[in-house]
């Protein structure tokens, strides 16, 4: 194509006015493919050219840009260590190729499998399976400090979806202070602390605000499977099955050292703030099945609790908060929680406690009552008081209507549920709840039917939620459904001690202790490299220009 010298022509105002808008558009965003038989040399990022890692390809994006990973049956996995989003994007699988999986080796020291920072807000990871990473599987960065601007935040509005998680070096995922609304959904999450057992939950949630974990699957975990303390408010947890943890199976706020609170909005340290767990099934945990401590306004609704507590504490448990005995923490004791609907079925008959505790001048567990009704327990339930002055040490379900004035319309019966947690024909549970605004659905996603049933499952019509699996579970199992959903027995877990490095949140999960999680050292970024696609002011321009040497 010749082209003369733009000097020789006139252009009209309005072919300029074009170009100007030509120049000024902005980017479109691009899909870079990853292949384990791809080129990082000679690679371009096309499908027919693929790069070899998925580092490089982080590199050569910009904002908005969709990774996409190939995952051939025969070789699917990426070995990388620190794979780190600084910027929106999008990390996934090619579709109909399976999970594509990314792979850090837990004894590859200061590491994390995948990074998300800050500036990468709003980035998707989407139908992946991700193992390793010698401390975190997923970890969401922050900037944010007590005391600092509130315009440092970490990385925030974050989805989580369709992962497959696993062989930790300790926690799953790993949320940093400010990192809020993240969106974890169909996840399953097992085999934390494969390296460091001490301190291994499912999901850690340090003071970010508006998380939601539902439909997922977490079991095996080495320690609790997931909380949310050190402050995070308006966090919901839903429809999700958490099963065979080292500790606790879901706690509502927890024990947070006095660095990691938020006392711009949160002045008395309460560790969660309208925090909602609903329709969940808990099974066979080491210690409380849903737990609360230092929460305000808790809302625990519709879930079945499993033979929980195997080592200590109970079923449903309000406990108390140290935040490291510094003398500026607040130690709130939990204030208005609503208990509703709930079904508790445990061999160890420890079902409901609230603790006490002499220390630093006493603690409570609960403030006032305990606002618990409408909930089905089963047979020979053991209910305990620990606050000074009450009667109901190791009581009956009389006696602690009689010491605490709750639960006045609760069921005690021989419950029982299937291996999924569900209900079966003619059980006692059914109809035996009240309505409840904050419920609408059941596990399932059922529609829930006034009166409702006790537990995380609504008996009746049948489901039509698909079945969603990752790895070999079911995460929102179908009534009748013939897919795997037994529980699994946790293997041995190799307790190793970490190295030494500075923490950015408290993340015990022992329920005696408070221990700093270690934060693998922030590092340089990328430096970026040329595009591989391009830009579509520069596709104008060419344009432009061959549509005027066409006039001539």
């Amino acid at each position: 194509m010749a082209i003369a010298p733009l000097c020789h022509r006139s252009l009209s105002p309005l072919l300029l006015f074009a170009a100007g808008l030509a120049f000024s558009a902005p980017a479109l965003a691009a899909e870079l493919y990853v292949s384990t038989s791809g080129n990082d040399s000679s690679g371009t990022g096309t499908l027919q050219n693929p790069y070899r890692t998925v580092k490089r390809a982080i590199s050569a994006g910009r904002a908005g840009d969709t990774i996409t990973l190939r995952a051939p049956a025969n070789n699917r996995t990426y070995n990388e260590c620190d794979v780190r989003l600084r910027q929106r994007m999008t990390l996934q699988t090619y579709a109909g190729e399976g999970k594509a999986r990314i792979h850090c080796a837990i004894t590859t020291a200061d590491t994390v499998t995948i990074q998300i920072d800050p500036a990468a807000s709003g980035s998707r990871l989407s139908n992946l399976e991700i193992s390793g990473g010698y401390y975190y599987g997923i970890m969401l960065q922050t900037n944010w400090y007590q005391g600092g601007p509130a315009s440092d935040t970490g990385a925030s509005d974050v989805v989580l979806e369709d992962l497959l998680i696993h062989s930790t070096g300790r926690d799953g995922i790993k949320i940093t202070p400010k990192s809020n609304r993240a969106t974890i959904r169909r996840v399953e999450i097992h085999t934390t602390g494969a390296r460091d057992s001490s301190n291994a939950d499912g999901i850690d949630n340090v003071n970010a605000d508006g998380m939601v974990v539902e439909d997922s699957y977490i079991h095996d975990t080495a320690t609790t499977g997931m909380y949310f303390k050190g402050g995070a408010r308006d966090v919901v947890v839903q429809r999700n099955r958490v099963e065979n943890t080292g500790d606790a199976g879901i706690l509502v706020g927890f024990d947070t050292s006095v660095e990691f609170f938020d006392l711009s909005v949160n002045p008395q340290y309460y560790e969660s703030i309208r925090g909602i767990v609903r329709n969940n099934v808990v099974r066979n945990t080491g210690y409380s099945g849903i737990g609360m401590y230092a929460s305000k306004d808790a809302i625990v609704a519709n879930n079945t609790i499993i033979n929980a507590g195997r080592l200590g504490h109970s079923a449903i448990y309000f406990g108390v908060t140290f935040q490291d005995w510094d003398p500026n923490a607040g130690r709130p004791a939990n204030i208005n929680p609503t208990l509703r609907n709930n079904l508790v079925i445990q061999s160890n008959n420890r079902c409901v406690e609230i603790r006490y505790s002499s220390e630093l001048g006493g603690l409570s567990g609960l403030s006032g009552s305990p606002n618990s009704n409408w909930n089905g327990f089963g047979n020979g339930c053991v209910f305990r008081d620990g606050r000074p002055g009450s009667t109901v040490t190791a009581g009956t379900l009389a006696q602690w209507r009689s010491g605490t004035g709750a639960d006045a319309n609760s069921k005690q019966a021989a419950f029982s549920v299937d291996a999924n947690g569900r209900l079966p024909a003619g059980s006692p549970a059914i109809d035996a709840g009240t309505t409840l605004a904050q419920v609408t659905d059941d596990i399932d996603r059922q529609t829930r039917a006034a009166p409702f049933d006790l537990g995380a499952d609504e008996y009746g019509q049948q489901s039509t939620a698909p079945i969603r699996v990752n790895g070999v579970q079911p995460l929102v199992p179908v009534r009748g459904s013939s897919a795997a959903s037994g529980a699994v027995t946790a293997g041995s877990l190799p307790a190793t001690t970490a190295a030494p490095v500075t923490p950015t949140a408290s993340t015990s999960s022992t329920p005696a202790a408070t221990t700093p999680a270690a934060v693998p050292a922030v590092r340089p970024a990328a430096k970026p490299v040329s595009r591989t696609y391009t830009a579509p002011a520069i596709k104008a321009w060419y344009w432009l220009l061959s549509w005027i040497d066409r006039l001539r």
